[in-house]
């Protein structure tokens, strides 16, 4: 069976070679002809370098929060690459790009823009503690743009995260200033309050009544301050966090390649590969399918095999094929006329 099956493919594919290689000469055509007349790539990269024990950050015992599994750089493209799939990170991205004016038209055009943005710009790790941020356009303005915003909102995203938490806790200790204050201003004036009325005896110790009362009101003066003393210390390390907080982000998070505006476009060998096999991959199959189908719509009979196979009956002969000439037919002789004797007898 499986001879059969070659035959007839074999067959078929020797009955019209011409026709059979067409779809596969179209689909080569077609590919070097989209190759060829497909846009220019432009590529523009940056690299941040992720420092995770940074000088200010150990004075301060401001650890980062990567896992000692994890690389800096390794958990910066994790990070990274989560931010892109916000809608709230990549519209503070587009806002420094010339993306921007799309922004202003309807619901489906502002999904294409951010379906485009993240589609154009990757995030790779490399090494230990280095990030890289590439995007390719047709547009060599437009690369670059789309890398140095993708970093400066990154980069002012961490910011912003230490900056609103250091804000936030410093209002709260400074709402706690002020209550804290006047509990104790009040146990300081009842404490001289108490002393003015009850003077130090000159002979003897105080009653014990009175000693009793004057020790609940020092030690409540003592609380006051301790709460007010806290709370002035908490509002002071949140005000030195603000401080910190810029210079610590620059030293955590340094770039090392400033993104460029590419001066030509980039030629991809990989990228030429794969759309080449895939067009030589859509033309063999066309061809293969159109000399399958050929030998699946041929009924007739063209080899022995055919006889057995298709109708189960013994072949008795072969008529050959053969190119030679048919010679010639051979000319008769012409007859001999042989004297036969006389039978009648002679006078």
């Amino acid at each position: 069976m499986v001879r059969l099956i070659i035959l007839r493919l074999l067959e078929s594919f020797f009955r019209r070679p011409f026709l059979s290689l067409a779809p596969f000469v179209v689909a080569l055509a077609l590919g070097a002809g989209y190759i060829l007349l497909s846009p220019p790539e432009y590529l523009s990269s940056g690299k941040i370098y992720v420092e995770k024990d940074s000088l200010l950050a150990s004075l301060t015992s401001s650890n980062s929060d990567a896992s000692w599994w994890v690389t800096p750089a390794q958990a910066t493209a994790n990070e990274l690459g989560e931010l892109l799939a916000t809608n709230a990170f990549v519209r503070s991205a587009i806002q420094q790009t010339k993306l921007e004016p799309l922004m202003a038209g309807g619901p489906e055009v502002v999904w294409e823009t951010f379906t485009f943005f993240r589609r154009e710009v990757s995030i790779s790790p490399l090494g230990d503690k280095l990030v890289e941020i590439r995007a390719t356009t047709d547009d060599p303005e437009l690369s670059y743009q789309l890398v140095v915003a993708t970093m400066d909102t990154y980069l002012k995203w961490k910011m912003n995260t230490d900056f609103q938490e250091s804000v936030a806790a410093q209002k709260f200790f400074e709402d706690l200033i002020a209550p804290y204050q006047a509990e104790v201003d009040q146990a300081r004036q009842a404490l001289i309050d108490f002393l003015s009325a009850n003077p130090e005896p000159v002979r003897g110790e105080r009653p014990p009544g009175e000693q009793f009362q004057l020790d609940q009101l020092r030690s409540a003066l003592a609380r006051a301050e301790e709460r007010l003393s806290a709370a002035r210390e908490n509002e002071e390390s949140a005000r030195l966090a603000l401080v910190k907080n810029e210079s610590l982000i620059r030293q955590t998070y340094q770039i090392i390649d400033q993104p460029e505006i590419p001066q030509k476009a980039e030629f991809s060998l990989t990228g030429f590969v794969k759309n080449m096999i895939i067009f030589v991959a859509i033309g063999l199959f066309l061809s293969a399918s159109l000399i399958g189908g050929g030998a699946l719509l041929d009924r007739s009979l063209r080899f022995p095999v055919d006889v057995r196979h298709g109708l189960n009956l013994p072949l008795l002969a072969l008529v050959p094929l053969s190119n030679e000439p048919v010679p010639p037919a051979a000319t008769a002789p012409a007859p001999v006329e042989v004297e036969r004797p006389s039978l009648q007898p002679q006078a």
